[in-house]
């Protein structure tokens, strides 16, 4: 018996087990079990019970040898022997072995959830392998999978945090683009939660549920050109140093160029970019930096703004953007705000509204721009690495619906959550037996 208990607390992992014989059945491995246990008390009164036969259980376990594993689960019955108990029989239970009625293993459940959790598969796809529905796989993950990401351990110490948007649903005939916000640790890389919108309020609520120590050691923030986060941000923090990011400051001014090439092309061709026009040649061109072009793309760039750009404002639009590139080639913060400064000097009097309308986005953020050099170069470079893994898990998912589930997944798989599990040791002894 004690090689029997010894053999079944391996092959299960829990104490208590004992396996009694294990067969194959239609293909599938399946391990009959029974716990122990000789004696037990009645969960109402306390008095000793007596045996009152067994009861067979299948439950679903992890697979093993590659093939699917079930267990057979001889259960005992128990019955009380006092008169006056309302508890009359009952049937045992190893919570930590299955719950009652459940279709899988506790273990298989854990499974489950780390695989559709940390590494991202579909939930169809362990429904499927463990031979159980969406709903109850997704349930597994659920139970699992929430202990971990509200853990409260997971979201601290955080310094410096990092805001954008997402879209969540694509628009429909009966719909909008929904967006949700994530929040991001920018030290250590993990999404710390996501919240339905992308308005300021959005974020102005998650900041009240935090503590005042969380809110006060957030000493940098990161964000985009939007005026909602920010106010959110500085009434919600203590006295953070905003960033605004320097991806999306350049993003504005190519998007300047490529709206005054379209506008210049319909002025002079009336139409839009075909194939041939001189602009239209060199949409892309114009959104590289000069100092990447090649003489050959130089010389391309230079004529055919010469045959496209009879007033040269496609032109000016270019060499504003570069001005405005320049910034942030420089090496100390007087030295871009000089730059910057140059900058606006020649968006100032030019009569192209592009030109003026980004000159005034950008004097709006002036403080947020050069801050990038206070907080040697912060950028939500880590919040857009994030945002490329949460459009992977809405391909995997292939599309969400229900709000709470697209949470739990992306912090799952991008908000590392303590992990309860034991990586395999690497085998590192001669590759021959003596």
């Amino acid at each position: 018996m004690a090689d029997d208990t010894a053999l079944g607390t391996v092959v299960l992992g829990l104490e208590g087990f004992v396996l009694l014989e294990a067969r194959e059945v239609d293909g599938e491995v399946e391990l009959a079990v029974e716990t122990m246990a000789v004696t037990t008390g009645c969960p109402e009164c306390g008095v000793v019970a007596r045996a009152h036969g067994r009861r067979a259980t299948v439950v679903r376990d992890v697979a093993m040898g590659g093939r699917p594993c079930r267990l057979a689960w001889s259960k005992r019955l128990w019955r009380c022997e006092e008169q006056l108990c309302p508890k009359r029989t009952w049937t045992e239970r190893r919570d930590d072995a299955a719950l009652p009625r459940a279709v899988l293993t506790e273990r298989a459940r854990a499974h489950v959830c780390v695989q559709v959790g940390r590494h991202g598969r579909p939930v169809a796809q362990l429904a499927r392998e463990f031979g159980t529905g969406w709903n109850t796989a997704m349930a597994a993950v659920r139970d699992h999978g929430l202990p971990l990401t509200e853990d409260p351990a997971r979201t601290a110490g955080v310094a410096s945090l990092g805001v954008d948007e997402t879209s969540f649903q694509a628009a429909g005939p009966r719909r909008r683009t929904t967006f949700v916000t994530g929040l991001v640790d920018l030290d250590t890389g993990r999404l710390l939660d996501v919240v339905d919108g992308r308005a300021g309020t959005s974020v102005a609520g998650w900041l009240q549920q935090r503590g005042d120590g969380w809110l006060s050691a957030v000493r940098r923030v990161a964000l985009d050109p939007h005026r909602g986060y920010l106010n959110a941000l500085l009434e919600g923090l203590d006295a953070p140093t905003a960033v605004v990011d320097a991806f999306h400051v350049i993003k504005l001014a190519n998007t300047v160029v490529d709206e005054v090439r379209r506008r210049v092309q319909q002025d002079e061709m009336g139409h839009r970019g075909h194939k041939g026009d001189p602009l239209y040649g060199i949409r892309r061109t114009l959104l590289v930096g000069t100092e990447r072009l090649t003489d050959k793309g130089k010389a391309r760039l230079e004529a055919a703004l010469v045959a496209g750009d009879p007033d040269c404002e496609v032109w000016y639009a270019h060499h504003v953007k570069e001005l405005l590139r320049r910034v942030y080639r420089a090496d100390a913060h007087d030295e871009a705000a000089d730059r910057l400064e140059e900058f606006h000097e020649a968006c100032q009097f030019v009569e192209i509204p592009e030109i003026r309308r980004l000159a005034r986005t950008l004097r709006h953020w002036h403080h947020q721009l050069l801050a990038y050099w206070r907080c040697d170069g912060l950028s939500n470079g880590k919040t857009e690495a994030i945002n490329a893994l949460i459009k992977r898990i809405k391909r995997v998912g292939h599309g969400f619906r229900n709000l709470a589930n697209y949470r739990l997944r992306l912090l799952l798989f991008c908000g590392k959550p303590a992990w309860q599990d034991q990586p395999a040791a690497r085998l590192r002894g001669p590759r021959h037996a003596s």
